[in-house]
């Protein structure tokens, strides 16, 4: 090992060793060796980082959840503890440090907010200061023991292939490409494309409604709008059997009408009673000539009802 060279009083030269450095749990002999060190630890919590999706990504880049920041602070041997949360007009401002668990040390420290009203989403609405006051003091914390892991071990995050930001550091206006709305030109490719599959503009905003809570096309998202895309030839296929089902429908029905017999109007029905009137009195006859009373009064009234079904055929 190489030694340092010290100068006493007496100008006697003598070797002095170099002290051990050490961060949290991580130690080493020299700089270099305690670099040496994170860079496996960071290997260690990109792993861990992955395999439990602690990392949110934002316009390409990858920034870890409080979560994972976290998770690097007890691998190193070090915990975060609240030192105190305030509130004032709904805002509450939280201070986090944080503490090596073998001699309680504190090593780092940090403060954060959370309920502002001028914190925004991306469509300009409030983001934490409409949200329950248990909600707004746990942000508050979060963001505190991100920023506090933050200003101690953020060279470790970096050297772990991340952000050395937390990810709830971020405002919420970041936008992915995938957030972004959809431009004039791909919104009229949507009208063309819901026009050629002859599919009802209407039906298609009321899936929009349901899927997405968005009532207009415009307000779409990029990814939602690729989504839609997707969606559009199922919906066209399920257009398209349903009318094939209604249209099948459609045609049972009128082969029952054409084999069921059709009605006879007021004159053909009259020819047919003329019939069976004169089928009774022949029946009836008496030998002599003479029809019996009873078949003369049943086809009597057959002849009398004819008549009156001609009439009414005559002045329809």
């Amino acid at each position: 090992m190489s030694h340092a060279i010290a100068i006493t009083q007496d100008t006697a030269i003598m070797p002095v060793s170099p002290a051990a450095v050490s961060l949290g749990t991580l130690q080493a002999g020299s700089p270099a060796a305690l670099v040496q060190g994170a860079r496996e630890m960071a290997n260690a919590l990109a792993d861990v980082i992955e395999h439990q999706k602690l990392a949110k990504d934002i316009q390409g880049r990858k920034y870890v959840k409080v979560e994972g920041w976290t998770t690097l602070g007890v691998m190193l041997g070090v915990v975060p503890r609240e030192v105190q949360t305030t509130e004032q007009d709904g805002i509450y401002t939280a201070t986090i440090e944080l503490v090596r668990i073998v001699d309680q040390g504190v090593i780092s420290r940090a403060s954060a907010e959370c309920g502002s009203d001028d914190e925004l989403d991306r469509y300009g609405k409030p983001v934490w200061s409409s949200r329950p006051r248990y909600a707004r003091r746990s942000m508050a914390q979060t963001r505190a023991t991100g920023k506090a892991c933050r200003l101690a071990f953020s060279w470790i995050m970096s050297l772990a292939g991340y952000e050395p930001t937390p990810a709830e550091e971020m405002p919420d206006k970041q936008q992915s490409d995938n957030d972004l709305l959809i431009s004039s030109a791909q919104h009229k490719m949507l009208e063309a494309r819901i026009s050629e599959l002859g599919l009802n503009r209407e039906g298609v905003k009321t899936w929009c409604i349901r899927r997405f809570s968005i009532d207009h096309f415009q307000g779409l998202q990029k990814s939602q709008f690729s989504e839609l895309l997707n969606q559009l030839p199922k919906m066209a296929e399920i257009k398209a059997k349903r009318e094939a089902e209604q249209e099948a429908q459609a045609e049972r029905e009128a082969i029952q009408m054409e084999s069921q017999p059709q009605p006879l109007n007021n004159e053909e029905k009259a020819k047919n009673m003329d019939v069976l009137s004169h089928e009774i009195r022949e029946a009836g006859r008496y030998r002599s000539g003479k029809v019996r009373p009873r078949e003369a009064v049943e086809a009597g009234i057959l002849e009398s009802e004819a008549r009156h079904l001609r009439h009414i055929a005559e002045t329809a």
